[in-house]
Order: structure tokens, then sequence, then C-alpha cells
């Protein structure tokens, strides 16, 4: 393992992203949240595999996300470690869901030909966050309360957590 540095390993896949956009024009931004312009956010790891765990994060988000709206990256430490969080402005999860998500061939969608929503990529991101000794979970972000008073969903969530030298 080597030190990766996911500030521009971050960087660098948001700009990809944003370059393709998926055909519906998804904008992807990106913040780094820190006590200055200076911290690092690096963790120990493999570039290639942290940066396959997050552009799988971002293609999902895209394409769940209504044309137009937005992904947001936010990368920040939290005690000794360091959380990358993916939110969209898709449907969200359904509650049933988010208990399968990260199980193999799991997929909420029909599948659409080879490679396509073949219920593999959350559940290889799982096995590599989890071979760098991190964790990752889903949630939905709670939206406006809706016309009955109950809380609506404004997005879905992801979040990898690394441990940090």
């Amino acid at each position: 393992m080597t030190s990766v540095d996911l500030r521009r390993l971050l960087t660098a896949l948001a700009a990809v992203a944003n370059e393709t956009r998926r055909g519906n024009n998804i904008a992807v931004e990106l913040r780094f949240e820190g006590r200055g312009p200076h911290d690092t956010f690096s963790v120990p790891g493999h570039d290639s595999r942290l940066g396959q765990v997050i552009s799988n994060l971002l293609s999902n988000a895209q394409s769940f996300s209504e044309a137009g709206g937005k992904v947001r990256i936010t990368c920040r430490r939290v005690r000794s470690d360091i959380e990358i969080v993916v939110d969209d402005d898709g449907p969200g999860i359904r509650e049933d869901a988010l208990e399968r998500i990260f199980e193999r061939f799991y997929t909420d969608r029909p599948h659409q030909g080879f490679g396509q929503n073949s219920g593999l990529g959350l559940s290889i991101s799982k096995q590599i966050v989890e071979a760098h000794g991190g964790r990752i979970w889903a949630e939905n972000r709670a939206g406006p309360p809706g016309v009955d008073g109950e809380a609506t969903i404004a997005g879905a969530r992801f979040v990898v957590r690394l441990p940090a030298p």
C-alpha cells in the first residue's frame, strides 16, 4: 500500500464525471472540509482501487439523479478517519433496499445488458473499502416535510470512512 492523496484523486474523478455527465447534464461538485487549505486528505491504500469505489458511487449517483441535478462529493476529517460523502438529487433508496444494497448481484433496477446494473458495483466497492480497513454505508437524505407532515427524501447518500495516518 502507498499513500493515496484523496484531494488529487477526487479532483481528477470529479473532473472526468463533469466531462462525461452521463447524457443528462448532472454536475458534480467537490468540497473539502478542513481547518485550512493545507490540510492533508491522505489515506494508506491503493489509488486505483479507491478510485474504482468513488467512480462507481459517482456513476450510480449520476444515473439516479434527475436531469440537470447535482451530485456532491464532500471529503472531511472525522476524528482519526477521513470521510467521503457522495450525495445525489435522485429519488433515494427504498428502505427495504438499504438493507441489501451491498449484497452481490442485488439491484433495484431491471437488468439492461452485460455490465449494466449487474448488482456487483456496490458489493465490490464494499469489499475494497473493507480491505482498506474502512466502512461504507448508504442512507437517505431527509428533505422538507411533505403535505402530510412526514419527511420526504431528498436523495441518496453514500458514505465511505477510511482510517487516516
